[in-house]
């Protein structure tokens, strides 16, 4: 009983955040003076320019990997995660419908990056780095980190695609790195790994915020009719 007490009282914590950033389509129209709605990105835009900006993140946060600039193991990971929470967000607010939304979506991701990094850990280390730990590491926090993400803009469809999407687009940069880092090996190797697990979860970031933000283009589109 007081498992089943947690964990709903942590539901009822996340919904609260989630609904205290402003991202709903609601929310966003009641902040918006009237005005000609500026054009939103395409799907392949947002694909594109997600695997771009994440892959330039992505070449920061290995670097320090690459290039052992933090000393420490602990330290190390802590560091590249802090990139990725830091600056994901801000390289990926090109992507927003809304104006003057880059603060709330930064916060939105980096939470939603900190619960996809713990479950993924949650994952490695309780099963010891076994019986294909990192790829259910990352089909259930990369899961969270949808469904977190839809819900902070107010979507609730497609659950399903949006989460594979994102796990396909991200395992396929990440094990593509893998192979490189084995054929290139030293320091060119990790930063091919690294541009293209950035390229990889960039893209398939770049497609879930253009479907999560399928309700407030129809909202603006038809509010921008009627003017």
């Amino acid at each position: 009983m007081k498992t089943v007490g947690f964990s709903i009282e942590m539901h009822r914590r996340i919904f609260t955040f989630l609904s205290m950033l402003g991202l709903t389509p609601d929310d966003i129209l009641g902040r918006m003076a009237p005005a000609p709605m500026r054009p939103a990105p395409s799907l392949a835009f947002s694909i594109s320019y997600g695997a771009v900006s994440v892959t330039v993140v992505s070449l920061l946060a290995y670097s320090i990997w690459t290039f052992h600039l933090i000393p420490g193991t602990a330290a190390m990971y802590a560091s590249i995660a802090a990139v990725y929470v830091v600056l994901t967000g801000v390289a990926l607010s090109r992507l927003l419908v809304a104006p003057g939304a880059t603060s709330r979506f930064a916060l939105l991701f980096a939470v939603a990056f900190v619960v996809y990094a713990l479950i993924w850990c949650a994952f490695w280390f309780g099963l010891k780095g076994k019986h294909h730990a990192d790829l259910w590491g990352s089909a259930v926090g990369l899961a969270a980190m949808a469904w977190m993400l839809q819900r902070g803009f107010g979507h609730v469809g497609n659950f399903l695609a949006l989460a594979g999407v994102l796990f396909a687009f991200h395992t396929l940069g990440y094990y593509l790195g893998d192979v490189l880092h084995g054929l290139f090996r030293g320091p060119p190797g990790r930063m091919l790994w690294g541009a293209a697990h950035g390229a990889g979860f960039g893209a398939g970031l770049g497609y879930v915020l253009f479907h999560c933000q399928a309700p407030l283009r129809q909202r603006l589109l038809a509010r921008a009719a009627a003017t």
